[in-house]
């Protein structure tokens, strides 16, 4: 039989569906420790490519190894179904090109199409999860956006308002004018890209100074309108340069080199600190209604740092750090900083009690307040503003950069920083006590915890509202009276709706923007339009996928706090750190024990995957293309968890062959082993391979812990490869022939199977269908997936026979090297093996009957030292080679493969005929016994040439044999 992946992914399938061995697995026991394995929802909008099929692999392969450690594991699969990614794609389909056709729609229609898409791609999703053979396929999986999950939502925003965590704000933040809402800043931290930008030097004049201005650099002049103060540096040198034109530039000592740049001669007619020109008024350069009101106001020169509250040395003590940093540097601009609190610098704006101007709506058009360019695009407002400073001599300079902006993380529209109206998740009130709880996280790998530390104590309060249709709805209804209720769960909304509404409403913002609720005023309540940041769904699935607390409480009480996520390093910032968050809001301890962190999967040139280059491997074309055994061994084995992939099939082609090498261990065990107890007398190679058993099960259970999966798969690997196929295979060949009748044939038979055993077990969470396939063989037909971790036997461990064995190895290798050298073939015995080497004599000593062997050598002599093959620090040295008993291995071979040319297998026995020289025929009968035994021969006759198959040519001898099945 040979090895055909997709046979065996077939067969065992077939298997599975027989004996309802998943649905068993997956069935939570209560009664057992529990392993609350969370998935981290990916987006369903779009179809696996092979870096999601790394982290399905990795979380399969840590749910399944816990099974088998006598855990009960929660395998729920679940999928992140609201917000953008879904709303975009719609858009896209309907053709849609704003939030006002969105609302000309219908927004029940709009929301029907979202919930379509949802369910659209999980059926490629859970296909792909089968076939990988990981057990969450057999789970129906939560969908963030079903009625359930949003109730728990529901639920969990009432407990974080009576906490006092939700508070309304005013502030300035990302904002996409096309999706039309704001966005969090963790939403952006990777999605900037290059884009063009315009480049000025604008003269601020300076108040009551004739021809003295403030020379302020900027790429966004559309915020120009927004000015309110421009920034100096307290500590660094500032010049006042006189140029041609009797103009004089106020700037940065360091700075000047702009005006060489632009060719300017000048001449500095003034020096002084930055914090000299604290207070210096200036005039706006923007002829707008909000500048005016500016000039009388503001319009003064702030220092960029301040003497604040500085955080303490320790991680968690949990006191303010600085409130802003100091923002104007000395390796771009003039060193002057242009300042618009309303559009960005809110902290310094707050510090300095600034006016916050923002007037722009949320199409990304000025307002009004901008009179000169209302209802204009900022972006394009650009071209108009540098026209309008050009014409009244408020530039120096303009030219463009490229430069890092960020995007719209779905739809790829460029970001504006404004002014808009959201409920914030106060941070600060738990930040020490997340930061505390963070210490005692199992991060693998630890640095991460590090990373998350700079995320909990940096994280501003949470922006959690979003201006959008699809998500979990703000469940707040407020009245003009001020007043505010918050709804936790469907029973309480229709028991205060005004009118009659079934507790099995729809809980999506088309039905309950239509619930009204009765004001203590009199008035009507109506519902805060918001939905909640699609982060915020992901954060709350420790208990929403469980719809808790209205079902299954229970169990999620049993299940609570998770025991591992394994997401990929981007969630540091994004999922876990809101799991983190919501956790602490709502139930005052971290949700998760250990957090795994996977690397980013890129081509195999080390380039990012992408649908524009077409060089996205798509994950059902590399499972086409290797088979899950392979595919998921590859992903194991390559790389640490936590390093960046370079995917390359090639390469998984190459790791998936070694599974070719254990198939045919099988079949080699299957046909001349059998399970047997251990007998107590052991040949020194038995006892080698028992250690090396145990040490490999002692290793990888320990790397598997630590999330080292790459450790713990390349040596087992190494093991059934090198150790178990190539070397102690070797080793007993002889031992196990069906011929052969030595005592201590059983002990290897039982070291076979004992090694297949338990080489199968550990690498049936990696590659669950060939090891099932096999362990069902010689289990008749138990499953692999329900049978116990290996147990390490500490006793059969022997590291200093390991250590021997690893230098006989060496040896070996470097005789073979000789033999080479000589063109002595290796069926060829030897005489005489010489050895020398330091620290191997007793190696010699104890090992002497592998050496034998394995070199096929007569005796083996250990000398102080020798002149011959040199290599791992040790010398080897031939005798001479025996002739004869070559000729015999060399007839063996070719009778051998003539046997098997002709259908024969090992049990068959033959009636054996040779026919050569007198001289030749004598040898032949000298080894006569030897022959039989090697062939399977129940009777020799030498000097016959009956039933003629071949012939041997050796040196100068012919050996003419023939043979019939008995």
């Amino acid at each position: 039989m040979r090895y055909d992946p997709k046979q065996i992914e077939k067969d065992v399938h077939e298997s599975w569906n027989k004996s309802g061995t998943p649905e068993k697995i997956v069935r939570f026991d209560e009664s057992k420790k529990k392993f609350y394995l969370l998935d981290g929802p990916p987006y369903v909008n779009y179809t696996p490519h092979v870096g999601h099929l790394m982290t399905i692999t990795f979380k399969d392969v840590w749910g399944k190894f816990k099974t088998m450690q006598g855990y009960s594991a929660w395998f729920q699969p679940g999928f992140d179904c609201s917000g953008l990614p879904i709303e975009n794609a719609v858009e896209k389909k309907l053709g849609i090109k704003s939030k006002r056709d969105i609302e000309k729609l219908g927004v029940s229609k709009f929301i029907d199409e979202c919930k379509k898409l949802a369910e659209g791609n999980k059926p490629a999703w859970m296909d792909i999860f089968k076939k990988l053979g990981a057990w969450k396929a057999w789970l129906e999986p939560y969908m963030t956006y079903k009625n359930y999950y949003l109730e728990s939502g529901w639920w969990t925003i009432k407990k974080m308002y009576e906490k006092g965590l939700l508070v309304e704000g005013h502030k300035p933040g990302f904002w996409c004018s096309h999706c039309e809402t704001v966005l969090a800043g963790y939403e952006v931290t990777d999605s900037y890209k290059n884009v063009e930008d315009p480049s000025i030097f604008i003269k601020f004049p300076v108040t009551n100074q004739e021809k003295t201005y403030l020379l302020v650099w900027t790429t966004t002049p559309w915020t120009l309108p927004s000015n309110v103060a421009i920034a100096a540096h307290p500590n660094e040198n500032y010049v006042k340069a006189e140029v041609m034109t009797g103009e004089k530039f106020i700037l940065a000592e360091k700075r000047l080199e702009i005006l060489t740049e632009l060719d300017i001669g000048y001449k500095i007619i003034d020096k002084f600190k930055g914090k000299e020109l604290e207070g210096l008024k200036y005039k706006g350069v923007v002829d707008v209604k909000l500048q005016k009101e500016m000039d009388e106001k503001f319009h003064y020169i702030i220092m960029s740092i301040k003497l604040l509250k500085k955080r303490a040395a320790s991680k968690i003590a949990g006191d303010k750090k600085d409130e802003f940093e100091d923002f104007v540097t000395m390796d771009s601009g003039t060193g002057l900083v242009h300042t618009a609190p309303g559009l960005g610098d809110y902290k310094v704006g707050e510090h300095y009690k600034l006016a916050f101007l923002s007037p722009i709506d949320d199409q990304g058009k000025f307002t009004e307040d901008v009179n000169r360019y209302k209802g204009i695009h900022v972006k394009e407002a650009d071209k108009q503003i540098i026209a309008d400073l050009q014409e009244k001599d408020s530039l120096l300079h303009v030219g463009r950069i490229t430069h890092s902006y960020p995007l719209c993380w779905r739809c790829k529209t460029p970001l504006i920083y404004r002014m808009s109206k959201q409920w914030f998740l106060s941070i600060e009130n738990i930040r020490k006590k997340m930061m505390s709880d963070n210490e005692k996280v199992n991060w693998l790998p630890e640095f991460a915890r590090d990373r998350f530390d700079e995320i909990l104590s940096d994280a501003p309060d949470w922006a959690i509202t979003r201006q959008r249709y699809w998500g979990i709805p703000m469940p707040i209804w407020e009245c003009d009276c001020g007043e505010k209720i918050v709804v936790g769960s469907r029973k309480e909304l229709a028991e205060k709706s005004i009118k009659k509404i079934s507790e099995d409403i729809d809980l999506h913002k088309d039905q309950v923007d239509k619930v009204k609720i009765k004001c203590k005023c009199g008035k009507e309540m109506s519902r805060v339009k918001d939905i909640m940041d699609v982060w915020f769904d992901s954060g709350i699935s420790p208990w929403a996928s469980l719809g808790y607390p209205f079902k299954n409480e229970k169990l999620f009480e049993k299940l609570w706090p998770i025991d591992l996520i394994d997401e990929s390093q981007d969630q540091i910032r994004g999922w876990f750190y809101t799991l983190m968050v919501c956790g602490h809001s709502t139930f005052d301890k971290k949700p998760y024990n250990t957090v795994c962190l996977n690397g980013w999967t890129l081509d195999k040139k080390g380039e990012k995957m992408s649908k524009s280059l077409g060089n996205v491997v798509w994950a059902e074309d590399a499972y086409k293309e290797l088979g899950a055994d392979a595919l998921r061994l590859y992903y194991c084995a390559d790389i640490a968890p936590w390093e960046t992939q370079k995917f390359n099939l090639q390469n998984a082609k190459d790791v998936g062959r070694s599974l070719n090498v254990l198939w045919n261990t099988y079949l080699f065990v299957k046909t001349y082993a059998d399970k047997i107890d251990i007998p107590k007398d052991l040949n020194i190679e038995d006892r080698w391979l028992l250690s090396r058993s145990n040490s490999v099960i002692k290793d990888m259970t320990k790397n598997l812990e630590k999330f080292e999966f790459h450790k713990a798969s390349r040596s087992l690997v190494d093991f059934f490869l090198n150790d178990f196929s190539r070397w102690y295979i070797k080793i007993i060949r002889d031992r196990v022939s069906p011929t052969y009748n030595g005592e201590d044939k059983k002990t290897a038979q039982a070291i076979l199977y004992y090694a297949l055993e338990r080489t199968v077990k550990l690498l049936a969470p990696i590659s669950p269908f060939v090891t099932d396939k096999i362990y069902q063989d010689i289990r008749n037909g138990e499953s692999v997936h329900t049978s116990t971790w290996p147990h390490v036997d500490e006793g059969r461990i022997d590291k200093k026979l390991e250590e021997h064995m690893t230098k006989v190895k060496n040896l070996i290798e470097l005789a073979g090297a000789l033999r080479q050298d000589l063109k002595i073939k290796l069926r060829w015995p030897i005489s005489e093996l010489f050895v020398s080497g330091k620290d191997v004599e007793e190696t010699v000593k104890v090992l002497e009957p592998v050496i034998k062997i394995m070199a096929n050598v007569k005796s083996v002599k250990y000398e102080k030292t020798l002149k011959g093959k040199e290599d791992y620090g040790l010398t080897v040295k031939f005798g001479d080679v025996l002739k004869d008993e070559a000729m015999i291995r060399e007839l063996v071979r070719n009778i051998q493969n003539v046997r098997k040319k002709d259908g024969y297998n090992v049990h068959d026995k033959i009636n054996l005929f040779l026919k050569s020289d007198p001289k030749t025929e004598d040898v032949l009968s000298k080894f006569e016994e030897d022959i039989k035994q090697s062939v399977g021969a129940s009777t020799l006759h030498v000097g016959k040439a009956e039933k003629s198959k071949d012939k041997l040519e050796f040196e100068d001898k012919k050996i003419e044999f023939g043979f019939e099945k008995v």
